[in-house]
């Protein structure tokens, strides 16, 4: 979304210094097309790099993740030394995608745990 904004930003102000342009030199066809040709690619690049980026994150969502039935800790692999190692799953949300886990108690799981205690259950 961010990067959709910058593009538009960017052919605005191109078609903007065009217009002022033919105000001020009413023959300068040349520097006009200059000027929308370095904003036409400016756009261009944002829009590529946007996509690119786009799908890294989806390569990241298509790769088959692995986690340890005992522990719950995920396997990855290091990209520089690219040795696997497990780590936490918190961890692995937190590396990948740039998210800060927290924990908590979903609903279900708080009816069976007062349950339990106020049945006198160990």
């Amino acid at each position: 979304m961010k990067s959709k904004i910058i593009i538009l930003i960017l052919l605005s102000l191109g078609i903007i210094l065009i217009h002022v342009n033919s105000y001020f030199i009413p023959n300068g066809l040349l520097l006009r097309h200059i000027i929308l040709i370095v904003f036409i690619g400016v756009a261009t690049y944002y829009a590529y790099e946007s996509r690119r980026r786009h799908l890294e994150e989806y390569a990241k969502l298509e790769r088959f993740l692995r986690i340890c039935a005992w522990c719950k800790t995920v396997s990855t692999t290091d990209p520089v030394t690219k040795v696997e190692e497990w780590v936490p799953l918190e961890d692995y949300i937190e590396r990948e995608y740039k998210f800060k886990a927290s924990h908590g108690v979903c609903p279900e799981c708080y009816r069976n745990q007062t349950r339990i205690y106020s049945s006198g259950e160990p």
